[in-house]
């Protein structure tokens, strides 16, 4: 039996769009992008949590 992995989990995640016209805006990008790696790492964590408890599964 494969567990059911919800779609928002392995969607992918889109680039965030910003016009970097100075340092501040380059800074801003890089904040962005950070937030976009943790939430990454968050989908794959909850996964892997659904993978290790769905194992065997009710039948």
């Amino acid at each position: 039996m494969t567990p059911t992995i919800p779609a928002h989990l392995t969607r992918q995640l889109s680039a965030p769009s910003i016009e970097a016209s100075s340092n501040r805006d380059l800074l801003d990008l890089l904040a962005k992008y950070e937030s976009l790696r943790r939430r990454a790492n968050a989908d794959r964590a909850a996964v892997v949590e659904i993978m290790a408890n769905d194992v065997g599964g009710d039948e």
